[in-house]
């Protein structure tokens, strides 16, 4: 009996300590996220709060997960590295063995990082284990040899057209990255030495030399050559070293570790390796190239007390850590605003919420593509709107109205993006917007005919449209202005003119719709019908589209019902027939001619049903009845859609090449090629034409959206990149523009 009873007592002792340990283990992990974002407690007292935890002996188990706990956190918030490094710091003092595990394991990851192009965690590590020569961990002569490896690649580049083997330029514009973006948190303690100051001389040259003809392409205005990112903050660093590395005021460098200061004097220095990192991998994938994104200056919406000027340090130092919020937060916008406007609180002095609209409007019209939805920016948006009503809704509206007034020049490649952010923006706060100041800004008399070509008047034209769709025809009717009126559409109504019996086709119609309105109507019947009947084929078809969509046109609902109740006969017509495919497409744009949105919804379901492939939709878009069309945003949401359709269907559900995840697939190689040369043929088809014309607004607008599809399918073209310039090669004597087009997105991109 006692030996149960000592038994029992055991299994209680061990029940007991891995409760303890799992308790200690998930508020180590609560203490670590908490470290990584802006709340009511001091960072300081939450670094006293760890390492009094971590002070009071540490299992092994715990300590091999404190480790991957402190990487995986450096990659999710590369922001708070100075924070991870404190407690490092501070963890040398207490246990230079653990400490010693913590900066091995981070040196390891530094290459892992690279080897599995996680950008992020790389610059995150980097700049933790720069911050912890400031903390008294590892010494100078380390970190000075970590960034020499960091800028070999570059130090390489003798010359613009050097290739240097086979290292691409954005491989090391990354790594020239990581070095000029330490350069602020050691350049005052590093000063003199002189392995620092070869490395500024290293950047100094490779800044020069590198080639930056990505800028004019990436610039979201044609009119305006954005800047490249890397030269401006080369120009931004240079100048704080000018000024001999002085600290920015507002505390815009973290440092917290200086609150540690004492204890941190009493660590030992860890001694290193010298680090190499490793080679260039044949088709690893480096962060694109980017533009400097500005839109509040002082001949824009006029003096902005204490904004600081575009190529000083602090405008960088805000824009990263903004930056830099949005990456580790960008999935929880809550969390997201709360930080941004915490960060905003934390420098009164400083015209934070103006730099936060501009990050995120600049991230969301980045180009090639943005990095993420423009739902992710929206979101954010309406959020920091709704938690800051006295000051974030006047930067939007200011900042809506600079990027209003800049249309005529915008990138088309932006044009959807902003359509889709603006109406889901205003959606949330009653479709109030600048409608009157807006229309006053159009040239005068106002023209809304779909004609009208000019930017301004199709971005109202489809903001407008894409309103319709998140609202309703009276309510928008309600808020916008008599001046802007005409620019509404018709409410939705079908289109039937079949009840007419002197049309082609009537006498079917009728026949068709007797019989599909019978309760014992059957897809056989309705098959038997139509083969019976006289007549060519594409014409019953076409009678037999417009009575589904007629029958089912009350909504999407009833429509999708019919199209699935009749799947089989309009496989039984069409299938393998292309001029039978192009003939229901027909029958769908005569039924709801004056609806894009029913356009697009009824297209797109009969790509998902398989009714229509995908490549005969590309046919039919750039056919010659469609060529107006073009112009209107619910043609290219069909075609895109269309193709990650595709793509879903001819890929695998695993993908093993992180490099290249969307590998071509030779029918979605066959679509995206047919795509191009469509497009460049009918350019090159177009008539030319002075500016200000009808046509050439035509021309400009297809033309951004022939670059805005290499831009988006970018890793596909690479598969068929000779084909692309001998497209461009045709294209250059008729239409030096288009070559021009293909081929800077084949020199800056693939």
């Amino acid at each position: 009996m006692s030996r149960r009873k000592r038994q029992d007592s055991s299994d209680e002792d061990e029940f007991r300590l891995k409760r303890t340990f799992q308790t200690m283990l998930s508020t180590v992990d609560q203490l670590m996220r908490e470290l990584s974002f802006a709340c009511g407690t001091p960072l300081e007292l939450k670094l006293v709060n760890l390492g009094n935890l971590l002070a009071k002996g540490v299992r092994v188990e715990l300590k091999k997960h404190l480790v991957s706990v402190l990487v995986n956190s450096l990659g999710k918030y590369p922001g708070q590295a100075s924070a991870y490094a404190t407690l490092v710091g501070l963890i040398n003092v207490a246990d230079f063995e653990f400490a010693s595990e913590c900066v091995l394991f981070m040196v390891q990851k530094v290459g892992e990082s690279v080897h599995t192009r996680d950008w992020n965690k790389c610059r995150g590590v980097v700049h933790c284990l720069v911050d912890l020569y400031n903390c008294r961990v590892i010494p100078s002569s380390y970190i000075l040899n970590l960034l020499a490896a960091f800028m070999k690649d570059c130090e390489a580049l003798k010359d613009p057209d050097d290739l240097v083997g086979i290292t691409p330029q954005v491989r090391r514009d990354f790594l020239a990255y990581c070095v000029l973006s330490a350069m602020p948190l050691i350049g005052r303690e590093l000063e003199g030495e002189a392995a620092f100051e070869k490395l500024m001389v290293s950047l100094q040259i490779y800044i020069k030399k590198r080639s930056a003809l990505h800028s004019t392409m990436f610039s979201v205005w044609r009119d305006f050559n954005q800047r490249d990112y890397l030269e401006v903050m080369w120009q931004q660093v240079d100048g704080m070293r000018q000024n001999h590395w002085a600290e920015p005021e507002h505390q815009l460098i973290p440092r917290p570790y200086k609150s540690f200061d004492e204890t941190l004097r009493h660590g030992k220095v860890h001694h290193l390796k010298n680090y190499c990192l490793s080679a260039h991998e044949k088709g690893c994938r480096y962060p694109a190239p980017r533009v400097c994104f500005r839109i509040f200056s002082c001949d824009s919406v006029g003096e902005i007390p204490n904004l600081p000027p575009p190529v000083s340090i602090e405008r960088h130092l805000l824009e990263a850590q903004i930056l830099d919020m949005l990456i580790s937060f960008h999935n929880e916008r809550k969390i997201c605003a709360d930080s941004l406007l915490m960060y905003a609180a934390s420098k009164p002095q400083l015209p934070v919420y103006y730099c936060i609209v501009e990050v995120i409007l600049g991230e969301m019209l980045r180009l090639p593509t943005a990095k993420w939805t423009s739902i992710t920016y929206g979101s954010l948006l309406v959020e920091l709107c709704k938690r800051q009503p006295d000051k974030i809704p006047q930067v939007v509206v200011q900042a809506l109205d600079i990027i209003y007034n800049r249309l005529n020049s915008m990138s088309v490649a932006c044009f959807d993006r902003l359509v889709n952010w603006v109406s889901h923006h205003i959606s949330n706060f009653g479709f109030n917007c600048q409608w009157s100041k807006w229309a006053h800004s159009l040239p005068s008399p106002i023209d809304p005919s779909a004609t009208n070509l000019q930017p301004k008047v199709i971005f109202l034209r489809e903001l407008l449209k894409k309103c319709l769709r998140l609202s309703y025809h009276q309510r928008i009717k309600e808020v916008v202005p008599d001046i802007l009126a005409n620019f509404l559409p018709p409410p939705v109504l079908p289109h039937f003119n079949l009840v007419d019996e002197t049309l082609p086709g009537a006498i079917l119609s009728k026949d068709l719709l007797e019989a599909m309105r019978c309760p014992r109507a059957s897809p056989e019947i309705i098959s038997e019908i139509i083969k019976s009947s006289t007549g060519n084929g594409p014409l019953k078809i076409n009678v037999f589209t417009q009575n589904c969509l007629h029958l089912g046109s009350k909504s999407f609902s009833h429509t999708f019902a019919i199209l699935a109740k009749y799947q089989s006969v309009f496989k039984d017509l069409v299938e393998g027939d292309w001029k039978g495919q192009i003939a229901v497409l027909n029958g769908v744009f005569d039924v709801w001619v004056a609806s894009d949105h029913y356009k697009f919804v009824v297209a797109e379901k009969l790509v998902k049903v398989f009714i229509i492939e995908p490549i005969n939709i590309v046919i039919w878009i750039f056919g010659p009845s469609m060529r107006k069309e073009l112009t209107k945003m619910y043609i290219w949401e069909l075609l895109h859609s269309t193709v990650r359709h595709l793509k879903r269907v001819q890929h695998d559900v695993e993908v093993v090449d992180v490099d290249n995840p969307s590998a071509c697939d030779p029918v979605v190689k066959r679509v995206l090629y047919t795509v191009v040369e469509r497009l460049v043929k009918i350019l090159c088809s177009a008539p030319f034409a002075g500016e200000g014309t009808e046509e050439h607004y035509w021309f400009q607008w297809v033309l951004g959206r022939l670059e805005e599809t290499l831009f988006i399918y970018a890793d596909d073209f690479k598969v068929i990149k000779n084909k692309l310039m001998k497209i461009s090669e045709k294209s250059s004597d008729n239409r030096p523009e288009v070559s021009k087009t293909i081929e800077a997105f084949v020199a800056c991109v693939l």
